[in-house]
Order: structure tokens, then sequence, then C-alpha cells
């Protein structure tokens, strides 16, 4: 069969665009004839081996993208379209990151209040901000297929933010290469990468992949470093990924406070440092489902994460990790990062991080989706239609399926 997967980037970038690699592989090897749609071919080791389509030039313009990914998709005559968020219509809408009003209010959360009122009028009058609300509700307007959200809290947002029902969601987690990322790369490369950061063997790691600062509660994790430093405990923080300009800001800032904090920006195989890391932190105000989070459960290195974290979902806390309500909480983030200089209770904990992580291993991931690719076939053959009316097997009422404390939220009438 033939199947076109629409994504605005694809290859070794953020979360959605190696899944996405990943994805369209895992089906050229299991026989499917893949397109891939897009605007932008990111650098990568890998050779595809499935065929890619480039929109002329649209630059961020989330209208014209989905419109010139239309007209390809037209002459492809895919079988099934799965769409990654980026475009219109199709059979399955695969939200990574989210609708783009979850994501908004997400970043909201993490700014600091005083900027928040400055925030929220910007999205009411700046052109790009109001496009970009625009096209998330068309999107959601035009979409006549199954939706995946990659968590039971983004299911919950979905139906009030971009008006699809929740009888079309099902909730599918995302996977893991069990074989990449494994406690055996602690063998390879565990005293080579401390050796490179110049962090002894007796310090306790943390690790931290964010590409956007704030919004991963990189600031709060710094600081929780820092508090336990002045405590005189031997820890070290390492962070990788970060926004141009930003990381080396607050390199220099941390080296004047003394903070014992590496940036290391961009890094194109972070397996390395999973294996050199004893904790892996993500105090995350927002992810639909943290691919680095799984990478570092696979490891078999305990991890600290929050509730808004799909990942956070699928972890047990105090098994695995830990998962805290509050990302804002910095005491609360200290105090389970002190419980993890336990090298013992970091080894227990690891050997869960493992067993979970396989029991999410990537296979299992590409398993769900095709399941779902045969509802949606077997849907339209029996229907006799392009546009089916699917019927929901996800039972859980979206009230319930918001945090605790947490209301819905409402739709931005000016946006």
């Amino acid at each position: 069969m033939k199947v076109a997967l629409v994504s605005q980037k694809v290859g070794r970038g953020g979360g959605q665009e190696r899944w996405t690699e990943s994805f369209a592989t895992a089906l050229h090897e299991r026989g499917w004839e893949v397109h891939v749609v897009t605007r932008c071919v990111l650098p990568s080791d890998a050779v595809f081996p499935f065929q890619i389509h480039c929109v002329p030039s649209v630059a961020r313009d989330p209208f014209r993208f989905a419109l010139e990914a239309q007209r390809l998709l037209a002459e492809i005559q895919p079988e099934v379209v799965h769409d990654m968020g980026d475009g219109w219509g199709g059979d399955l809408l695969h939200y990574h990151g989210g609708p783009y009003p979850l994501l908004a209010e997400r970043k909201l959360a993490a700014l600091s209040p005083l900027y928040q009122p400055l925030k929220r009028w910007a999205w009411q009058v700046l052109p790009h901000y109001r496009r970009r609300y625009r096209f998330a509700r068309e999107q959601g307007r035009r979409h006549p297929g199954l939706l995946i959200a990659l968590s039971r809290y983004q299911a919950g947002q979905i139906p009030n933010l971009v008006g699809i029902p929740k009888e079309r969601i099902r909730v599918v987690y995302n996977g893991v290469d069990i074989v990449r990322f494994s406690p055996a790369n602690k063998v390879l490369f565990r005293e080579a990468v401390r050796d490179y950061l110049g962090v002894d063997k007796s310090v306790t790691l943390f690790l931290v992949v964010a590409n956007h600062f704030a919004l991963k509660g990189v600031p709060q994790l710094i600081r929780a470093v820092a508090e336990l430093a002045r405590k005189e405990k031997r820890v070290h923080l390492v962070v990788l990924g970060g926004r141009k300009g930003l990381g080396g800001w607050m390199a220099r800032q941390s080296f004047r406070g003394g903070i014992p904090v590496t940036f290391l920006g961009w890094v194109e195989d972070p397996t390395p440092f999973y294996a050199a890391a004893d904790v892996y932190v993500h105090p995350t105000f927002y992810d639909g489902c943290s691919l680095a989070v799984l990478e570092a459960l696979a490891t078999g290195i305990p991890v600290i994460t929050t509730r808004y974290n799909g990942a956070g979902e699928i972890m047990e806390d105090g098994r695995e990790g830990f998962v805290l309500p509050d990302p804002r909480d910095v005491r609360a983030l200290r105090e389970k990062l002190e419980v993890l200089l336990s090298p013992q209770l970091r080894k227990e904990m690891g050997v869960f991080a493992r067993e979970k992580a396989i029991l999410f291993r990537f296979e299992r991931n590409v398993d769900e989706i095709l399941h779902l690719y045969g509802e949606i076939t077997g849907l339209r053959s029996t229907q006799n239609t392009h546009s089916p009316h699917f019927h929901s097997t996800l039972s859980i009422g979206v009230e319930a399926l918001v945090p605790r404390g947490e209301h819905l939220p409402k739709r931005e009438a000016n946006a």
C-alpha cells in the first residue's frame, strides 16, 4: 500500500522530525510505499529509503504549506494520508506538539506572571499569532478522519481547543528504539563522556535535552541544582540543545554564579550522554510524550518529569523516577534530585525504567498506528466514501483527562 506522511520538517531535529524519519523507515521495511511531503529535510546520517516531496518555499506560513501539500498529495494519490499536524484533511491527524492553542497556553504558563498579560495581548494583536490560531481551528474544522493524541492529557484538551470531537480521538504514546538506547551503552560511553566533561565518577550527573529552555523547565532545574551545590552536594548538570544565543547567555550566568552546569548546545546523537548520566531530568511545562524521557528510560536511568508530559502518564511515581505535579516548584524538584543522590536507589529505579521502556518499544508504536490504518481503510471500504464518519474506542470522558485543579482552556475569541 501507498502512504503519504505530511510534516513541515523531517530528519534529525526535534521530536516530530526524528519520529517521522524513523516511522517512515519502519513502514518501508514492512513493505509500504512511503512518500514524505515536507518543506525542509534536516541533516541526517541516514539514507532515506522513502520518497521525499518538497513543497515550494513557503517560509513558515502554515496555510501556504497546507495548500501546497494538498497539491502534491493529489499527484501522489496515496491510500492513506498521515498528517503530523501540518496540513488539512487527510485520514489521520497526528499531533506531536499538540494543537497550537495548547502549546501556546503551556508556553504562557512557563513565563513569569508579570509577562503573561503582555504575551496574551500579543496573541490577539500580532498577525503571526492570529494566523497560527486561525490555522489550528481551520485544521480542526477540515479534518474528517481520526486523530492521534500522544497522551490522555493532550486528548482532553483537543476537543475544546480545535473542535475535533472526542469520538474521533485515539491515544497512542510514542515508542523508543530499545536497541539503540540500552543500558549496554554505559559500558561503551560512560567513562569517556565523563572524562570529556571533566566530571568525576563520584559526582552525580544530571542531564536534560531541551531546545525551548523556558517551556522545558531548564531555569527551574538550574536553580534546583544550584541549591544542591550550595549544600556542598557533588552534582553536575549537562544541558543539550537550546536556541542560539540563549544557551550562551545562560552559560555565562551560571558560570558567574558558580553553578555546576555545562551547556553543550545541539548534538547530533545524545546516546552517549544518556549513558554517562545518573538521572535524566525533564521538568517540562508541556510535552505531548517526550522522546527524550523514553530514551532515558530505555538507557536504564531514573527520570524526573512532570504531569504535563505525556510520558509521565506511563511512569509510576516513585518506581522509574518521579512525576512532579508543578513544574514551577523548585523546592520539590530539588528534593527529588537530592533523593536520587543515592546510587542504590538509582540502580533500582534504573532497572524498572528499562522494563517500562521495553513495554513502549518503537515496534509497538508502529503496530498501533498500522492498526489505525486498518481501521481507516476498513471503514472506508465498508462505507464506500473517502470522508468516513469514524466511531471512537476512546471511552475516557474529556473532563477526566484534565489534570486535577485545571480547567479546560477556552477558545480565544479574538485570535
